[in-house]
């Protein structure tokens, strides 16, 4: 009787137990959450990136045009695949009429000399334009007067220097061209006085030669340039997250070479309109100057990673201790907090977090059943194995404080 009796006690002392915490409205009773895996907040690099196949392609090509009522064609100086520099000879011809030719070189060394002029005249105007060094608002625009150019400058400052700088640097590249034009001209105007009927015509531009029209039809000469830049395809719903501007990472597959770009152009009508089916937009990259292209050629294949947003140093959490908008906080005091947060970027399991917690804040992860609004946690003890060298240290420095505290 007295064990059954002793069971009978047990059995109504648990009952009453569970009646209580069931029937605790208010929290008086103390509720402890053992929680035995847990994990800190800490600092990342987070990116939200949309990854797409790519391929490397001349950044421009360079149509040549041979005009038959000039003269008879004689001879390609040049063969397709050959590296070609402003000046390489490309082909030959003799003319019909030496006057008229003459006269048409004449006329088109004069246009590149005033075009010259006025590209000189603007770099030389912008040099000498001085953006103020102050709070104030920068001026709204600048005029060339040569050109009839009106250019908006943005507020910074810093800005406004850049965009100035990217200016006479394009204006550079613009009069070196022209140059080259103008040389050319200027060689064939020599050849044809001197022979009386031959001119050898020169390649304006640095690049290689993608094709040659053999039958004269044309473009004759086809330059592709020497410089390169990636080209892709987005979806539908890619090209709605992607602008110009955006930055991107550029892995080459054969290559094992990485390049950085920014996105130069999106375009804003498909490659082809069709009912069914997702339409395709094409896009292209500028690579960075910086780039190492050395060895590098047209048609290589690459993967991008366009980065769409990026947030540094970000507080984050990994996504299994985040339950929709909350965490469960191990708050000072022992207690178990719901804390809300926001989220921002998500990048593989980890998660970005705008508000709600800090770096370096204890955030409990496991059991879940555990978790309950302000409970006292406990936490197992975490040792480390002992050594045989801990040992001897810790014997060494307990001898040494004993003796010096006598």
């Amino acid at each position: 009787m007295r064990k059954r009796a002793m069971q009978l006690l047990i059995v109504l002392f648990i009952g009453a137990n569970f009646l209580l915490v069931y029937l605790d409205k208010e929290g008086k009773v103390e509720r402890t959450a053992y929680i035995n895996e847990w994990s800190e907040s800490f600092d990342a690099d987070l990116a939200d990136k949309l990854y797409t196949p790519g391929v490397l392609a001349s950044a421009s090509e360079e149509q040549l045009y041979f005009d038959k009522n000039l003269g008879s064609f004689k001879d390609f100086l040049i063969g397709e695949g050959e590296t070609v520099s402003a000046g390489t000879p490309l082909y030959t011809y003799e003319v019909h009429n030496y006057y008229e030719s003459e006269a048409d070189l004449l006329n088109e060394q004069d246009k590149l000399e005033e075009e010259a002029a006025a590209i000189e005249l603007a770099i030389t105007e912008m040099e000498r334009y001085r953006i103020p060094i102050s709070t104030t608002r920068v001026p709204n625009s600048f005029t060339l007067t040569e050109e009839e150019l009106e250019i908006e400058f943005p507020e910074s400052t810093v800005d406004a220097t850049l965009l100035k700088e990217q200016f006479i640097v394009e204006k550079e590249k613009e009069l070196a061209q022209k140059n080259a034009e103008l040389t050319s001209i200027e060689n064939q105007l020599t050849e044809l006085q001197t022979t009386g009927d031959t001119i050898t015509v020169e390649s304006p531009f640095e690049g290689r030669i993608k094709s040659i029209a053999t039958t004269l039809e044309d473009p004759i000469i086809t330059i592709e340039s020497a410089d390169l830049h990636a080209v892709g395809e987005l979806t539908e719903n890619e090209r709605v997250r992607i602008e110009q501007g955006l930055p991107v990472e550029i892995m080459l597959n054969e290559k094992e070479a990485a390049l950085t770009g920014i996105v130069e152009t999106v375009s804003e009508s498909p490659k082809k309109l069709k009912i069914e089916g997702e339409s395709i937009y094409p896009f292209d990259i500028t690579l960075d100057e910086a780039a190492e292209v050395e060895g590098l050629l047209p048609g290589y294949h690459a993967d991008l990673a366009i980065i769409i947003e990026e947030a540094l140093g970000a507080t984050t959490l990994f996504q299994n201790v985040i339950f929709t908008d909350s965490v469960w906080k191990m708050a000072e005091g022992g207690r178990l907090v719901k804390q809300p947060v926001e989220t921002g970027i998500h990048m593989d399991d980890m998660v970005e977090i705008t508000s709600g917690i800090s770096t370096g804040e204890w955030i409990a992860e496991e059991p879940t059943r555990q978790f309950r609004e302000d409970a006292t946690f406990i936490t197992p003890l975490k040792t480390s194995p002992i050594t045989k060298e801990s040992l001897k240290v810790d014997w060494a420095r307990g001898l040494i404080t004993g003796i010096l505290s006598r």
